[in-house]
């Protein structure tokens, strides 16, 4: 049931996250709906789960986005595998938490992504425009990741995949 209620969510993310508008002075940054449900199977699921959220939120955004894929499920792997390493350092339920979790996993996905995409010249992006997309990353990061924890802890709980005292 739990796998079920991810690929739902995944869905359901990049429909948010391909409607959500994006702003010019944060430098066209996605609103990272995605990255927030791959952190949250990263910080409170066990590792085959995360994988699996990393990778179809990847195959997902490449679909949308018009990048090659395998791209993003990359990035997605390396980021949640990070804060899968330090989850048990934190307060995993904590607001402050995810903002931290947030903003921090945006950022280095926006850098890798821009790293292999550039890399492989399928994008050419000026530094002072990539600069202003990581910075714009980080901040949607630590604003937009927190209700998406909320919003999927409600969801495991009202489902059943987890016990209310667990979250």
């Amino acid at each position: 049931m739990t796998s079920l209620t991810m690929v739902f969510a995944m869905v359901c993310g990049a429909v948010l996250q391909a409607i959500l508008p994006t702003w010019r002075w944060l430098g066209h940054a996605n609103v990272p709906v995605l990255m927030g449900v791959v952190l949250y199977y990263a910080v409170t699921h066990p590792r085959g789960l995360l994988l699996g959220a990393a990778v179809v939120g990847g195959l997902l955004q490449d679909a949308l986005g018009m990048i090659p894929l395998g791209y993003s499920s990359f990035c997605f792997c390396v980021v949640a595998l990070l804060a899968a390493r330090f989850k048990d350092m934190v307060f995993e339920h904590e607001l402050v938490t995810h903002m931290f979790f947030g903003a921090l996993a945006s950022g280095l996905f926006t850098l890798l992504l821009y790293g292999l995409l550039a890399g492989s010249d399928v994008v050419v992006l000026r530094p002072r425009w990539g600069v202003l997309k990581v910075f714009g990353s980080v901040i949607l990061g630590g604003v937009i990741v927190p209700f998406v924890f909320e919003t999927m802890t409600a969801l495991d709980r009202m489902l059943g995949n987890v016990e209310s005292r667990e979250l």
